[in-house]
């Protein structure tokens, strides 16, 4: 007997397929050569490792444009901009948590359904590398990298979605295409990278896009740490053995200066665990500027400016203003000058008369203004890249292909989840060293004044002077809704941070959740109704 799915996002976007309820080879829609079986074409190692490699690029794929930067919306983090949020149409919900976030939302259903073909392209490999023969060391070190990707595509799913489907090819008969309970998924998701980490090699010579061991412990760790407490999964002591484990390597260390980590010039340093490869060639740009540079200064100076952008993701005023505005950036701290650009002047010479560069600042009357300030409010500036800039010389002249490489995992993050775990372990008095002498003593060029250094804390002064730290050393760079969401302070520092959110006032508990896409549950049979999430329906 053989079931038939609709078209739908899990699995099935990525190619049609037929599941046998007695085999899952069918399930791999796979062209083989002459009469040779599905199994025939995997014993050969060389036919499995480009669907392995593709990976990289598959999930690369989830992180570019606006659909990668969607999920940053609506933190006390980041926010869109006032003119994204009045010509946007349902967009506006991201940020308000109002009606505007439903099942029907295009932008909820843009993040579902751009990940999940990825998902279930891990799932095919780890299926064929199982029936593999050749070669089993390398088969393993294969099946690592496939369970790496596919645990962090997981994680991030069930972080925005709580229950979400479990795509296994030697499972499917028993677990089908519908959402697993909580305990079933993060198990899934630790399995996924504890394979990956006691079968990836520390590194990989040539080719710096690839998993390594270091990148699997430390989302070993992150998982430990993030599994909802009802899984009885949560573990910090676990979470430190991986970051000890990634300490101990000797591998990583943090680059002297914070500016270094942000250079177009300066890819893959010692403090990157695992990084995205991108360039300024279409289609292999991250795209990340034309949403987050300014709109004024795209109106003056034209896209050929490489802070012109969009205003589609704009950093809330808690992540921009200094301790004494109600924000969190503290006098003398450098990364708050790499992370923001708050000086808009421009060296051009679209004006001049002799032809002689002018500094100039953007005219609002030549924009399409809005009624409020955040086109010429603190931007993000992690994400410029200078080569896109007409005075250059390089003849990109559009922001539109910025393309930096970025790093998905740092150094500094091991660094400051190991002093985390450490407080909640009854260590708090060497969290606080950890946070001086490392991070913050960097922070401040290398000497922290006396002033800025931590003092003894309590356990709960600890937790709250933590959540501001990462924020200042990894603003903007996609942790921040996570981070919430594991901590439980998600609704409390949104209604309180976010511009929109307490303009609205309308986000509520179950807003920690996105709304199931409804096309997923009207083309899925192994979705009904009452899988929506609550407040959904």
């Amino acid at each position: 007997m053989k079931k038939i799915y609709k078209y739908s996002a899990i699995g099935v976007l990525s190619y049609a397929f037929i599941l046998s309820t007695s085999s899952c080879s069918n399930f791999l829609s796979v062209e083989p050569t002459g009469s040779l079986t599905e199994e025939q074409v995997f014993e050969k190692i060389e036919n499995v490792q480009p669907l392995v490699l593709g990976l990289y690029d598959s999930y690369r794929g989830c992180k570019e444009g606006r659909n990668g930067l969607m999920p940053y919306l609506g933190t006390d983090e980041t926010q869109q901009g006032n003119y994204q949020l009045i010509s946007s149409g349902d967009q506006a919900g991201m940020d308000k948590y109002n009606g505007q976030l439903n099942a029907t939302s295009t932008q909820v259903a843009s993040i579902w359904n751009n990940r999940w073909p990825a998902v279930v392209s891990a799932a095919k490999a780890i299926y064929a590398l199982s029936i593999t023969t050749e070669d089993p060391e390398r088969a393993m070190k294969l099946t690592g990298e496939a369970c790496f990707i596919r645990g962090l595509l997981m994680f991030e799913l069930s972080m925005l979605w709580g229950e979400i489907p479990v795509v296994d090819m030697n499972r499917t008969d028993e677990l089908g295409l519908g959402r697993q309970p909580l305990d079933v998924v993060w198990q899934y998701i630790i399995d996924d990278f504890t394979t990956a980490a006691n079968n990836l090699p520390e590194s990989y010579d040539g080719e710096p896009q690839r998993a390594t061991k270091g990148a699997a412990l430390a989302m070993l760790g992150k998982a430990y740490m993030a599994a909802p407490e009802s899984t009885n999964l949560r573990d910090f002591s676990k979470a430190d053995d991986c970051f000890k484990q990634i300490i101990d390597m000797g591998r990583y260390r943090l680059l002297d200066n914070y500016s270094d980590l942000f250079r177009y010039d300066n890819p893959n340093t010692t403090e990157s665990l695992f990084e995205l490869q991108f360039n300024n060639v279409y289609p292999d740009c991250n795209f990340w500027q034309f949403d987050t540079g300014s709109r004024a200064a795209d109106s003056w100076f034209s896209q050929s400016c490489s802070f012109s952008g969009y205003d589609f993701l704009l950093p809330t005023p808690f992540a921009y203003q200094a301790v004494e505005e109600g924000g969190v950036w503290e006098d003398g701290d450098t990364r708050k000058g790499e992370a923001l650009r708050e000086d808009f002047t421009y060296y051009t010479n679209r004006y001049s008369s002799d032809g002689s560069f002018q500094h100039v600042t953007p005219d609002l009357s030549k924009t399409q203004w809005t009624g409020t300030t955040d086109e010429l409010d603190p931007h993000i500036k992690k994400y410029e890249d200078p080569r896109t800039d007409i005075l250059s010389g390089l003849g990109i002249n559009n922001m539109w292909n910025s393309g930096k490489n970025f790093a998905v995992i740092r150094y500094a993050d091991v660094l400051l989840l190991h002093a985390e775990c450490l407080n909640e372990l009854g260590q708090t008095a060497e969290a606080i060293n950890i946070v001086n002498d490392e991070i913050r003593t960097r922070a401040w060029g290398g000497t922290l004044p006396e002033d800025k250094k931590w003092g003894a804390l309590s356990p709960d002064d600890f937790r709250a002077k933590i959540m501001d730290e990462r924020m200042r050393e990894l603003c903007f760079e996609g942790w921040r809704r996570i981070d919430l969401l594991r901590t439980g302070q998600f609704v409390t520092l949104v209604k309180e941070r976010n511009k929109w959110a307490k303009e609205s006032g309308t986000i509520q508990d179950f807003h920690k959740r996105y709304p199931i896409p409804d096309t997923e549950i009207k083309t899925n049979d192994a979705f009904t109704e009452e899988d929506q999430n609550p407040g959904y329906n």
